[in-house]
């Protein structure tokens, strides 16, 4: 199972205009959006922060025509670079500027932030077997020369928000069960601009959302998530549990509420069975046999939870099975309700006390630990 739910997806579609990849570094004389109430910052497990000095040699790819040095040269000269940070770190924005190849070398050595899988493999995998702050204890070797590296604080400020939509008839998209038009909604709209407040945003949106049965969780953006500007304006105006909008999508007109962020991490064992949602067309088990053969794996994990991940390779119908059943780190409202409601219950570490049903079938799951 996904761990961003299609509802999620969909939302989070209509709210975009561009992409971006990454979080690089931004001009700081950019106009910066005024952000309400508190600021939660997390990790992004998917995101890597890090500076580096580049010791590049002839013959290196893309080094520049002065560079004279041979191989050897150049892992003798990050060596000792290497050794001077060891006795003083803070040195180190100091050591890229007078001696860094590549071009952020002016800057400190900073790389900004980037996605897993940007960087050359040698060097994604070198950043990651850091701790925060840490330097390479040796030079890094990739293409490009030998890179002394410093992996950086990936975490950014996040704006988690919930929304529901009012549509327009006959606008692309839109489900077809909407007849309203365009002046029958831009009455609709008025009237709740007028009344809507963080106290009654629940029941609104089950009244009125027209794309799903209640609110929807958007998502938890940063600033250089392919979002709109309006948006990401409007969601970090508020303040938490503070309600906002209309703001006008290619679909209609959304509401959105500011709410507190929660990171949830986890692994599951789905069992799935004939007519359950994304089932195999080769999974043939009633309902009623797919409870059975979860609590029957359910007692297994329990007996011997340090299996969790054989189990879930050998068993799991979902496409996390591959993984162990890893699902990895996600705001609580990206999955299904009832799957959040059984971590609402359980600390790390945990096991589900009975198999959580939903519309993909039955899960095992055990709680994860997301500082890790």
């Amino acid at each position: 199972m996904n761990p961003l739910n299609r509802i999620k997806t969909l939302f989070f579609a209509l709210l975009c205009t561009t992409f971006i990849i990454g979080c690089a570094k931004t001009d700081e004389t950019q106009a910066q959006t005024e952000v309400s109430g508190d600021i939660q910052m997390f990790s992004d497990p998917n995101q890597f922060a890090g500076s580096h000095i580049l010791i590049a040699y002839a013959g290196a790819m893309r080094a520049d025509s002065s560079v004279v040095r041979t191989k050897e040269e150049a892992l003798e000269k990050a060596s000792e670079l290497i050794a001077q940070l060891k006795a003083d770190p803070s040195k180190f924005e100091d050591l890229a500027r007078e001696n860094s190849d590549g071009p952020s070398g002016p800057d400190g050595g900073d790389l900004g932030t980037w996605p897993k899988g940007q960087m050359v493999p040698e060097f994604d995998t070198a950043i990651e077997a850091l701790a925060v702050d840490a330097i390479s204890e040796t030079a890094v070797e990739t293409m490009f020369g030998y890179h002394v590296m410093r992996r950086n604080d990936a975490s950014a400020a996040h704006f988690g928000a919930e929304g529901f939509i009012i549509g327009v008839a006959g606008l692309q998209g839109v489900p077809p069960t909407v007849t309203r038009d365009s002046a029958a909604a831009a009455t609709l709209v008025d009237e709740l601009k007028a009344k809507i407040s963080g106290d009654n945003f629940d029941e609104l949106a089950t009244e009125y959302n027209d794309f799903a049965e209640g609110k929807m969780f958007i998502g938890a953006f940063k600033d250089c998530d392919p979002v709109s500007p309006e948006i990401m304006s409007a969601i970090q105006a508020l303040s938490f549990d503070e309600a906002g909008g209309p703001i006008e999508l290619p679909v209609g007109y959304a509401f959105i509420k500011r709410v507190k962020l929660e990171q949830r991490a986890g692994a599951h064992i789905l069992i799935a069975y004939q007519g359950a949602m994304r089932a195999d067309t080769d999974i043939t088990r009633t309902k009623e046999e797919a409870k059975a053969e979860a609590e029957r794996i359910l007692a297994m994990a329990k007996e011997d939870p340090a299996n969790f991940a054989e189990l879930a390779k050998e068993h799991s119908d979902g496409p996390s099975g591959l993984n162990g059943g890893d699902l990895g780190v996600w705001f609580r409202g990206a999955m299904v309700p009832a799957f959040d409601e059984a971590l609402d219950t359980m600390e790390t570490g945990d096991i589900t006390d009975a198999p959580v049903e939903t519309d993909f079938g039955y899960h095992i799951i055990i709680r994860g630990d997301t500082s890790s």
